[in-house]
């Protein structure tokens, strides 16, 4: 691996997501999410940044436009699912038919070949590790799902690595590219992206930075969404901390560090010499054939 390879990537899911919540309706959301995706693209075009978009089937079915404005600014394109739904509340022939109505529309939309996947919510766990062999079926070859922690609605706490590895599944090659974990004050932290990215200091954020070797960020809409409505639930801090200051602060992350997209990173890694886990070996005992 490269001595230091930074990837950014952003999960393009809220024009449909939001339609779960009371955010004021499409009438009211719909504008400012395409505001801030406008700003996003702005800002990456000034630095001359690509970035890999994990966007949803349904978003490039029912906004197209979205798709395509991010394609014509040069960016990539990877598959976030169909609809957003957690891959735990999925059986395997659903997951199935998910991934693959989320890929055709995606390649039809934006005219690239979709061979890169991250799971809603990183909704890969320990006890449905059949989904790398579907992703395999499916002509995937790029996999970023797995969160190496324990978190809410899913993690991979046994994982065995924090950095680039190539998965072997059934004689299948997967490359998965995981998100990577800090442990902070003792606590297994991914400080890079989401709603982390929000609460931690920024300092904090560029020391943990300059430690790490591999990087993968990631981001929503709704990361820096400051105009959103407010719902209150019991996830209410975590959802809308530092909101107000997101946008700035990401800039300044991205001004002030080098970053690549998916594509771009893999080239600079030398896959010959990552190393090869068997999914019989280190993973669990739960059915994959």
């Amino acid at each position: 691996m490269p001595d230091k390879l930074n990837i950014l990537t952003f999960d393009i899911e809220e024009w449909v997501v939001y339609q779960q919540y009371p955010k004021g309706g499409k009438d009211y959301y719909l504008p400012i999410l395409d505001e801030y995706l406008d700003k996003l693209l702005a800002l990456l075009k000034v630095k001359g940044v690509k970035a890999t978009f994990f966007c949803l089937g349904k978003v490039a079915e029912e906004y197209p436009y979205v798709i395509k404005k991010i394609v014509d600014h040069g960016h990539e394109i990877g598959c976030h699912s169909y609809e957003h739904k957690f891959v735990t509340q999925m059986t395997r022939d659903e997951f199935y038919n998910d991934t693959l109505k989320a890929k055709r529309i995606l390649e039809e939309v934006s005219g690239q070949n979709i061979i890169a996947y991250r799971a809603p919510a990183f909704s890969f766990t320990e006890t449905n590790q059949w989904v790398f062999i579907v992703l395999a079926e499916l002509g995937f070859e790029y996999d970023c799902s797995v969160f190496p922690s324990s978190r809410s609605f899913g993690g991979f706490p046994s994982f065995p690595t924090i950095g680039p590895v190539i998965i072997d599944i059934n004689g299948y090659k997967l490359k998965e590219l995981p998100i990577n974990i800090s442990v902070i004050a003792g606590l297994s932290i991914p400080f890079s992206g989401g709603g982390y990215f929000r609460l931690l200091p920024y300092w904090l954020i560029g020391s943990e930075l300059k430690k790490n070797d591999y990087i993968m960020s990631y981001f929503h809409i709704r990361d820096f969404d400051a105009k959103q409505k407010q719902v209150k639930s019991l996830r209410y801090f975590k959802s809308y901390y530092g909101i107000k200051s997101a946008f700035d602060k990401l800039s300044r992350y991205i001004n002030e560090n080098d970053f690549v997209s998916l594509y771009t990173a893999s080239d600079r890694i030398d896959w010959s010499k990552v190393e090869v886990y068997n999914i019989n070996d280190f993973l669990f005992n739960t059915e994959i054939a």
